[in-house]
């Protein structure tokens, strides 16, 4: 079934870009798949005007906007002086719109007659550094040659993001969306990391004549994802065949099947990690100065739980950013490297590899990066106690998402600020939070996101008492982390569940729960999760006055606290043990 036509608001700065903006309303047109709106099909320049911008602005599917050298008209009763174009971008960044920015390089051409003063120069060049460096989902300075090529570039463009954004939908199963063992409050791999490299693979098979970009748009149904992928490794290996390490066209041709791996990878990266492993594992030997290869590569052995083999992949992206002064691959290492010390439990060198990724990204001023960063951060302070510093960087990481329209980051960081509040003991709070990050999670159909937040209101309705309503939201959550195939979102369910029956005195049905929660945070080796496993079931042994049993979790679990650097849980668990007067190794 063909889709529906999608609408896209284009913008454009004043006349320095009108002929390009013109050939660009005409191509989308042309295609069938796109209803394209401006605000010169309003007419004057007034207040109706600026309120029908708005309106369609917030109402479309996608934004494009191309940002001359020239300011434009500047609608009046506007404080910040914005131009036209730039109220119709920050609308659309308002709305979550998704955005594509074409801005003219800073040589482009400009006939004499179209003058402005200073102030409105400098206006407009703050404008074109702040859509470069917002941390846009598409930002381009190419194809400005011709009309004509500006207009080609901008419609293969929004073609291969319908197709991505199918392939994603058609593929990408809700268990990829974490790696099963990070830190359950920790942001997920972004989407975005990974569209571009499923973009480059759809393109690369439009260049080979495999697929028709237009008709693909046009219509998704019937792709054959598994034929694609197939000619994409027989591209691979007949490359690699022609290709000797030694001899300069050899070394291309093992660069060309490398990059055919890497095109292999990011589609099965979607739906099959095995494969994708090989792809990626082929790329890094035969491309090791990729910086992807290396990057896509940990993201799969940490998604494995192979922690060590993710470390040493995550290692050498970091060199490759550094040797390739690439301060973005540096950024994107030392944030993946912060999980791994996290999951481990080593919260200093976790601060330090998440201090540097913020670090980096404001430097290169990569706000998408910077809010993540941010949100590791908030986990890591939360994780040792310190709830002031930990919502600070919350707050940090939510505006910048705010700015950027990411319902992703907005949803986690009102989940974790709702943990935050519950902590404290301000439940109203906590609730608005979490059922804000719920409403966020159920628009874009996050079942992880979900499983999240039904997990968080049942310690809230725990917290009040509400024992039947704590349970439904944990058995909520419970299925849909066994849907997802989660580990750490089951083990939390159970531990959850456990504490519920511990509550209400079924000590026998609470060891069972508090029990597989143990063996699931065992396979996945979190600290974390097992230390709290360990007092809860020294809990239950206390209850039934089994003395050993109840000294020797609460000991493990005060050894595990103390390993992690955790003083207050640790110096917690010891107030337990003297209290029973257990006896010390």
């Amino acid at each position: 079934m063909a889709r529906r036509v999608l609408d896209v608001f284009l913008s454009s700065t004043a006349r320095d870009l009108a002929h390009h903006r013109d050939a660009v309303y005409n191509r989308l047109k042309t295609t069938g798949l796109f209803h394209c709106i401006r605000q010169e099909d309003f007419g004057p320049q007034n207040a109706d005007a600026v309120d029908f911008c708005c309106r369609n602005v917030q109402a479309s599917d996608m934004f494009v906007g191309l940002v001359g050298l020239r300011r434009g008209w500047e609608p009046d009763g506007d404080n910040k002086k914005r131009s036209i174009t730039e109220m119709e971008h920050d609308w659309a960044r308002e709305a979550g719109s998704r955005r594509f920015l074409w801005v003219s390089p800073d040589d482009f051409p400009v006939p004499g007659d179209l003058r402005e003063s200073d102030s409105e120069h400098e206006r407009q060049q703050a404008f074109r550094k702040r859509t470069m460096a917002g941390g846009e989902r598409i930002v381009s300075q190419k194809g400005f040659a011709t009309p004509e090529l500006l207009a080609s570039a901008i419609v293969e463009r929004l073609q291969l993001e319908i197709i991505t954004t199918d392939l994603i939908a058609l593929l990408r199963p809700e268990m990829e969306t974490r790696p099963a063992t990070a830190p359950a409050n920790a942001p997920a791999p972004s989407i975005e990391d990974q569209k571009p490299a499923i973009a480059a693979a759809v393109e690369q098979l439009a260049a080979d004549k495999d697929i028709d970009l237009l008709e693909l748009a046009r219509n998704p149904a019937g792709l054959d994802v598994a034929d694609l992928e197939a000619k994409l490794k027989a591209r691979a290996e007949a490359h690699e065949a022609e290709g000797h390490p030694l001899v300069d066209q050899g070394t291309r041709a093992l660069q060309a099947s490398a990059e055919y791996w890497r095109h292999l990878g990011a589609l099965a990266f979607l739906h099959d990690t095995a494969k994708a492993l090989t792809a990626y594992e082929k790329a890094t030997v035969l491309d090791p100065a990729n910086a992807g290869g290396w990057c896509y590569l940990g993201e799969l052995r940490f998604r494995r739980g192979e922690i060590e083999a993710a470390e040493t992949a995550f290692d050498a992206l970091l060199k490759i950013g550094v040797t390739q002064a690439d301060k973005r691959a540096q950024t994107m290492a030392c944030m993946r490297l912060g999980w791994i010390f996290l999951l481990r439990g080593q919260l200093t060198e976790a601060e330090e590899f998440q201090t540097e990724a913020a670090r980096l990204a404001g430097q290169i001023e990569w706000t998408e990066g910077l809010a993540r960063a941010y949100a590791n951060l908030g986990v890591i302070h939360q994780t040792r106690g310190n709830l002031a510093q930990a919502e600070e960087f919350y707050l940090k990481s939510l505006r910048l998402d705010e700015e950027l329209g990411r319902k992703e980051g907005i949803a986690a960081a009102y989940a974790n600020l709702g943990v935050i509040h519950q902590t404290r003991g301000d439940l109203a709070q906590a609730e608005v939070f979490q059922l804000k990050s719920l409403k966020l999670e159920e628009e874009l159909g996050s079942k992880q996101g979900l499983a999240r937040a039904y997990g968080n209101l049942g310690v809230i309705h725990q917290t009040r008492g509400n024992l039947a309503q704590a349970e439904e939201f944990y058995l909520k959550s419970l299925r849909l982390e066994e849907e997802l195939g989660r580990k750490q979102g089951i083990a939390a369910a159970y531990g959850n569940l456990g504490v519920i029956h511990q509550i209400r005195g079924d000590l026998a049905q609470a060891e069972v729960f508090h029990l597989k929660s143990l063996k699931l945070n065992d396979e996945l080796g979190r600290k974390e999760g097992i230390a709290a496993t360990y007092a809860n079931l020294g809990i239950i042994y206390d209850a039934r006055h089994d003395r050993s049993r109840t000294c020797e979790y609460w000991r493990k679990a005060r050894d595990l606290y103390r390993e992690m650097g955790l003083a207050e849980k640790a110096a917690e668990l010891d107030s337990w043990l003297k209290h029973r007067k257990c006896p010390q190794p």
